[in-house]
């Protein structure tokens, strides 16, 4: 997708000229302003369809899937299933691992929950404790804390909003 997040993902990896990018979204309107910016290649899809996921990923060396988390499962299936390595962001309720045995069948990396936090924050905590001797604990504090706090909440939603209460909600 290429919305906050996904569009600096996209325009972030078309700053490397080795990289051929190409982004899909149902918005056509964000898609438009994100190829025009930056003449990233943007392709018009409903990403809740495997069949429309399948038909973009399979022209891809990488997928990294940035959808809002109703969607990430699917998506991340339908990625698998084409034998394709993903990265992805989305933050979803279902049991990844379920797919694990799927991955290793069609010799795929599926790297899930790579956000911030859990993601980045946990591969930097893994890549410092490589480099010690010996761990006894870690403490990761993350949060969407913006420059100016405002109420309700003092908090920047940086992503996908529903995720965000869902995140806080969720067992």
């Amino acid at each position: 997708g290429c919305g906050l997040v996904g569009g600096l993902i996209a325009k972030d990896l078309a700053k490397d000229k080795n990289f051929q990018v190409t982004v899909a979204d149902i918005d056509e309107g964000k898609l438009n302003k994100l190829t025009k910016e930056t003449g990233i290649r943007g392709i018009k899809a409903d990403l809740s369809d495997s069949s429309d996921i399948k038909k973009i990923v399979t022209e891809q060396d990488i997928v990294i899937g940035a959808v809002p988390g109703f969607l990430g499962f699917n998506m991340l299936r339908s990625v698998i299933e084409t034998g394709k390595n993903i990265v992805d962001i989305s933050f979803m309720a279902e049991d990844t691992l379920s797919l694990d045995e799927l991955a290793k069948k069609k010799g795929v990396t599926a790297v899930v929950d790579m956000g911030v936090a859990p993601g980045m924050s946990h591969m930097i905590v893994g890549y410092v404790d490589s480099l010690m001797d010996e761990t006894e604990s870690a403490t990761i504090l993350v949060g969407g804390l913006p420059v100016i706090r405002e109420w309700p909440y003092e908090y920047k939603i940086a992503w996908s909003p529903k995720d965000v209460i869902e995140e806080y909600i969720r067992p």
